[in-house]
């Protein structure tokens, strides 16, 4: 008895010390937006996000370009990138964070480099015509979410010619509202620049889209060559912690507690329980944060059904259910 005792406390004790996996929220293009980029010391940018993010989460940042190809360099962008790790506790939608290059917060770190991109040198904006691109992944093989350029009013430029100058990435989309990418320039040439630029317009938003579109629009972003030129100083200082978004604050829009999975456990045949909420896409990783599945669901307001015995083994999944207004992650566990 003394045996079975002591096997069982070692291993109850064990289990307390294995490291759990986080889980990382997927993101997709316009899942984040740029709303303020500084080229003149100190370099700064700021991002606000329009789904909830897990604790754990990664986003590279970077300001190197993209050829006419739509990718980076493939011979390397010869610029940087940081990294930033949603702390515990996560991020809500319409958070503000700032990166600040003389004192960056501690989310912050700089990006550990690969083939690509130079980690190693972290984000240093150029006067000459600047972006911030948003990726997860790795400069090898990245999902581009969105991006914002100060260097032109177009995407025409080649950033294998010069790190001033970029191109649209495959998969963003520079044209309506909302967009993935975003031109704020003084002119259409390829380095015709503002040194820094910042959206100008309301943080209270009616819908989660209204946000996207108001902060996507070139018209509402005011780009100057000194920071010190009005009213750049009192749009920069106005900018709150969050946006408030007027739809979040009613049930419509909790996912969490309008959204079931059953069973659960199950043998790989689940069913999404919806309450009526307009879902959108549905994407399921495994507890290392690849991506399994990848489900659009247009809009669906019924049940949904699902048979993933074919694609999963047994084990611990993670299911990120999205609506226009919000997201939700959802633990599953197949037996």
């Amino acid at each position: 008895m003394k045996t079975k005792l002591l096997l069982l406390t070692f291993f109850m004790s064990f289990g307390l010390i294995i490291p759990k996996t986080q889980a990382q929220t997927t993101l997709v293009p316009g899942d984040i937006a740029i709303l303020w980029y500084q080229a003149d010391t100190p370099d700064m940018f700021a991002f606000t996000t329009f789904v909830d993010l897990e604790t754990g989460t990664e986003i590279i940042f970077t300001d190197c370009g993209a050829v006419p190809a739509g990718t980076f360099d493939p011979a390397g962008c010869g610029e940087g990138a940081v990294v930033y790790t949603v702390p515990a506790f996560g991020l809500e939608i319409g958070e503000i964070i700032v990166y600040d290059d003389l004192s960056p917060a501690a989310e912050f770190s700089n990006y550990s480099g690969d083939a690509i991109i130079n980690g190693s040198s972290g984000v240093s904006l150029s006067t000459g015509g600047d972006s911030v691109t948003v990726i997860q992944g790795s400069g090898v093989s990245p999902t581009f979410i969105a991006m914002l350029s100060g260097s032109s009013t177009t995407f025409s430029g080649d950033d294998s010619s010069s790190t001033t100058e970029t191109n649209l990435f495959t998969g963003l989309i520079d044209t309506g509202l909302p967009r993935t990418a975003v031109a704020v320039g003084s002119g259409p040439l390829p380095s015709e620049e503002w040194d820094s630029a910042v959206y100008n317009g309301s943080y209270t938003f009616a819908t989660v889209e209204d946000a996207k579109i108001a902060l996507t629009n070139p018209a509402n972003f005011t780009g100057v060559n000194a920071i010190t030129t009005a009213p750049y100083p009192a749009l920069v200082a106005a900018m709150p912690g969050k946006l408030t978004i007027l739809a979040l604050s009613t049930n419509e829009f909790d996912l969490g507690n309008s959204i079931f999975i059953s069973p659960n456990p199950s043998h790989g045949v689940i069913t999404i329980k919806n309450s009526g909420i307009a879902l959108e896409k549905l994407v399921i990783t495994d507890v290392n944060g690849r991506i399994i599945a990848n489900y659009e669901l247009n809009g669906i307001t019924v049940d949904k059904s699902l048979d993933l015995s074919a694609m999963i083994s047994s084990g611990m999944y993670f299911v990120t259910i999205a609506s226009k207004n919000a997201s939700t992650v959802k633990k599953i566990v197949i037996e």
